[in-house]
């Protein structure tokens, strides 16, 4: 109870308080339309008035002036020319609404990929943050013009509705007082039953992503294969059946209590109108008024009426809308990766990486990923880093690669520490191919070029990189159709296998001309051949350059220059496959259980070794 009235208190207050910032944004992004949208906005509240008094008018000259029929016409004149200027001034602005909605979606969708092309490795591996993403992205195609289209609507609402009041209060302010009292007191029962919707929609948060996430799955090709395998459809749509029957049931009970709501409000309205009415016809009948002044304040109250509710609504909308733009706001204002400042760039190919007692600890966990790491990579070095999952090998190359940055001890590269670097120089000089890489469904080119992007026109390179990874699945008459699209979510694509994506990501690094060279896992969607195929490449470029990859299979591993031994965050074995059979338990431990794998041991063991020595 005590956290529901202090939501209240806060909910209360929370329009006003997004109100500047809400403003702020729409100023930042479209400044000029939104003004004039409150403009168009203005004056379309006050022509019902203008109209409705000129019409009033009308009535009441042919009633009384019956030999000068140039008054009438006149009057005639000025009602049609309003009622031409209305539907001008309408389409003109429903021209510039549909622009506005059009330029504020894409800009601000533009804004959000920027700001989350800016963030960190870290934040991205963030739970808390990835949700406010995954929210902020999921709405943003209508929820921001949600609420600038309810404040557009409340300000036409807001004027119509004072000047009809005005209009009534020139003739009865009594009564007429009773209009503007009405909407007043509805509306704090209606933000009551908003703050209960809202508490609510804030308890299930949780189950909301549940259900998502089953319904992700069930639309998504990735998981496709399982599901039928499995016969997971059933279980899953019950599951997801179950969670959203839970909340039909809480949003009926909501839409209850604001039908019977309003119905009460339409019904004080209605009185209070009839009231008003009555005695205009009465007033008419006593020879106080004309026959056209009671049809203006007929007219008057169904003004009154119609955007009483219409600014309610708007108010409403905006209310509900703030928990959207509450995240909006927030994720905007999350910290950026360092700006470069005057940080050095890297003049010249990488020579040396040193890695100086360097420690690193996951945000929220107790325990060090990284332990006082001490190790030098050189020049002409292909080096292999083995070890169990989780012994730190990813966390190891994410720190090389300036994903991460460095908690303790320090990283020199050519001698000058990591972090007076400018990273957007250094990273060009790496190329790496991670066990999670990017499938990009765009065109053969794009997904070469990505590699190196100022050369995505160099066509001729990519067709050499292409053949050095042995891409022939992709040659249609001997050369490689650029235009090619890949993947299946766009039409006229070709789907390709894991090993043949796999291949094109490695040609996207192979393109790049880099002096660190970076494997992570390469055999996991290989087959032995492509496997072989893929080392062979790797050593062949990585020539006179540093090589580093990751592998489980100690096979790949022999060939290289040394083998760094991990374990539990640390160092545990650093040298040749030789002298770490003699000096690492670990390390041995692990060649004994790879040839146990092997059904034909010896025989096994042979056909590896041929098969990496060609």
């Amino acid at each position: 109870m005590e956290v529901k009235e202090q939501l209240k208190l806060k909910e209360l207050l929370f329009i006003m308080k997004q109100m500047p910032k809400t403003f702020k944004l729409i100023f930042t992004l479209e400044r000029s339309l939104f003004l004039k949208l409150i403009a168009f906005s203005i004056i379309t509240g006050i022509l019902p008035i203008v109209s409705l008094y000129i019409s009033q008018e009308l009535i009441n000259s042919l009633v009384t002036i019956r030999k000068d029929v140039s008054i009438v016409i006149t009057i005639f004149l000025t009602y049609l020319g309003v009622s031409f200027f209305s539907e001008l001034i309408s389409q003109i602005s429903e021209f510039y609404n549909g622009k506005f909605q059009l330029n504020i979606g894409y800009k601000l969708n533009y804004k959000v990929m920027k700001k989350s092309s800016n963030l960190a490795l870290k934040d991205f591996e963030n739970p808390e943050i990835y949700d406010k993403l995954e929210r902020v992205t999921k709405e943003i195609s209508y929820k921001p013009y949600q609420i600038i289209q309810a404040i557009i609507t409340m300000t036409t609402s807001f004027v119509t509705l004072l000047s009809s009041i005005a209009f009534l209060m020139s003739w009865n302010p009594k009564v007429s007082l009773l209009l503007l009292v009405i909407p007043v007191i509805s509306l704090f029962y209606f933000l009551k039953i908003g703050q209960e919707e809202f508490f609510i929609h804030w308890k299930r948060a949780g189950k909301e992503r549940k259900s998502w996430y089953i319904s992700y799955i069930l639309t998504h090709d990735f998981s496709f294969k399982e599901l039928k395998l499995y016969n997971l459809k059933d279980y899953l749509l019950n599951k997801y059946w179950d969670i959203k029957k839970s909340f039909i049931e809480q949003d009926t009970k909501i839409l209850r209590k604001k039908t019977l709501l309003n119905l009460i409000y339409e019904i004080a309205v209605q009185l209070v109108g009839a009231v008003i009415i009555f005695i205009a016809i009465m007033s008419a009948f006593a020879g106080k008024i004309m026959v056209g002044n009671v049809m203006s304040y007929i007219r008057s109250v169904s003004l009154v009426q119609n955007h009483s509710q219409s600014i309610m609504t708007s108010i409403y909308s905006i209310y509900n809308s703030n928990l959207y733009m509450n995240q909006l706001y927030e994720f905007l204002e999350l910290k950026e990766e360092k700006s470069q400042g005057h940080k050095k760039p890297i003049v010249e190919p990488i020579h040396s990486v040193v890695f100086q007692n360097v420690s690193f600890i996951y945000p929220n966990q107790g325990e060090q990923t990284l332990k006082h790491i001490n190790v030098s990579l050189h020049k002409g070095e292909r080096v292999a880093i083995v070890g169990p999952n989780g012994s730190g090998k990813s966390t190891f190359i994410k720190l090389l690669t300036g994903l991460y940055e460095v908690q303790q001890g320090d990283i020199l590269i050519n001698g000058i520490n990591i972090k007076e670097l400018d990273m957007d120089s250094y990273m060009n000089q790496i190329a790496a191919l991670f066990q999670d890489f990017m499938k990009y469904e765009m065109t053969l080119k794009e997904n070469i070029g990505f590699g190196q992007i100022d050369k995505l026109h160099q066509t001729n390179k990519m067709h050499e990189v292409l053949d050095i990874v042995r891409a022939d699945f992709l040659k249609s008459h001997s050369s490689y159709q650029f235009d090619t699209q890949l993947g299946l979510w766009f039409d006229e694509g070709r789907q390709l296998s894991g090993g043949q994506w796999q291949k094109i990501a490695l040609a996207r690094a192979y393109f790049r001309e880099a002096s660190l060279y970076i494997l992570d896992e390469p055999s996991s969607a290989l087959d032995p051949i492509a496997e072989k195929e893929t080392f062979d490449t790797f050593f062949s470029l990585s020539k006179d350059k540093i090589g580093i990859f990751i592998s489980h299979r100690l096979v790949a591993a022999k060939l290289a220059d040394r083998i760094i031994v991990m374990d539990k965050g640390e160092i545990v074995g650093i040298g040749t496959h030789e002298e770490l059979l003699k000096t690492c338990p670990l390390y041995k431990k692990m060649d004994e259980s790879e040839n146990y794998m092997n059904p034909l041991e010896e025989e096994g063991s042979k056909w590896k070794e041929a098969l990496y020595q060609g």
